[in-house]
């Protein structure tokens, strides 16, 4: 008997949504391939040095443009040497002879079926901001959303530095840690020296698509907590994934989540530390412990957790769940939302 909840879109990929999808500076006179939603995406810059994004698969034989060149803002194909422009059209075909272009090279193939049919590639919406790869998936609407940054960070990357990794964990697995504040103790209890165990006080606050989670982990003495001792922790989540976590009221970082495939999550992290000359130095430090100490332990926990994908019915939830209950909640909502209205996933802009 089909069930009406989360597990209906259990692998599902929310749509009408930014994510951020990689490093800005990873991005330079070479393309880049990365692999988001189950599709290769490439990323490369126009003459203009402004960020392009498209699907990876080269419109003639199929070859990953990453692998390829820029030559004046357009994409060359390793294998044929097929060239796209920064709109997507099909500006050069080198088998064809010279001025041959998307149209008229596949209207001469005797026997291609081709005919009519133009070489494009396939594009998506894609935004550089703040030294970050934003990617709007889904079809593209008549009014773009904005960026959901945060407000209070520091106005540059000065003092910032920024690191990508990836979990072999589904996103809904992935946001479900990225949410879990009780876990810090335990699951790191090496580096995690004088972190209570007792969440509290503890709250969770939605409005529109934040999620904001605030707690302090401290000893049980049995008492009231009296405003000064233990870790106060702070979580401010633009749905579907890109949050900011602060510790003790002091900024920490943020991050950006994004579904590789069904299975496995990108996770783009920064911290800023905005201390003059050695800011940049201590943001590299600390993200670099971070992903070395701190990452590896959240992502071999959620690796083991039963049943690999997120069930809520295979789960018995806690108070300290809200945050993660409140998320889940907000992608049931959003799934129904897409079933209802059949959207389409992939082009979002073809030329």
């Amino acid at each position: 008997m089909r069930r009406d909840s989360i597990e209906e879109g259990r692998g599902a990929f929310v749509e009408g949504a930014w994510y951020i999808i990689a490093d800005g500076s990873t991005v330079g006179k070479r393309p880049v391939t990365v692999e988001r939603f189950g599709t290769r995406i490439v990323l490369f810059r126009d003459e203009r040095g402004a960020l392009v994004a498209a699907r990876a698969r080269c419109p003639h034989r199929g070859a990953d443009l990453g692998l390829g060149r820029v030559v004046d803002g357009a994409i060359e194909c390793p294998y044929h040497g097929f060239r796209y422009a920064a709109d997507g059209r099909c500006v050069a075909i080198p088998c064809e002879g010279r001025g041959a272009t998307g149209a008229a090279g596949v209207e001469r193939v005797a026997g291609a079926g081709g005919g009519g049919i133009t070489l494009a590639l396939t594009r998506y919406e894609v935004r550089e901001h703040r030294g970050l790869v934003w990617l709007y998936w889904g079809e593209r609407p008549a009014e773009l959303p904005p960026l959901p940054w945060f407000d209070g960070l520091p106005p540059d990357e000065r003092h910032a530095h920024t690191a990508t990794m990836e979990w072999d964990v589904p996103f809904e697995r992935a946001m479900e840690g990225m949410l879990d504040l009780h876990h810090l103790p335990f699951a790191h209890r090496p580096w995690a020296v004088g972190v209570g165990a007792l969440l509290d006080p503890f709250e969770v606050r939605v409005e529109g698509d934040t999620i904001h989670t605030e707690g302090v982990l401290r000893h049980d003495d049995g008492k009231p907590w009296d405003g000064r001792r233990g870790w106060k922790f702070a979580i401010e989540l633009r749905f579907p994934g890109v949050l900011r976590l602060t510790m003790d009221g002091r900024m920490a970082g943020v991050a950006g989540c994004a579904p590789i495939d069904a299975g496995r999550t990108a996770i783009v992290g920064r911290y800023y530390v905005p201390v003059p000359v050695v800011g940049r130095a201590l943001a590299w430090l600390g993200l670099s412990l971070e992903f070395l100490l701190i990452q590896p332990g959240d992502a071999r926990m959620l690796a083991s957790s039963e049943p690999r994908q997120a069930d809520l019915s295979a789960c018995r939830f806690v108070r300290a769940d809200a945050g993660i209950l409140a998320w889940h909640k907000m992608r049931r909502e959003r799934l129904k939302a897409q079933r209802a209205g059949e959207p389409r996933r992939l082009p979002v802009d073809v030329a």
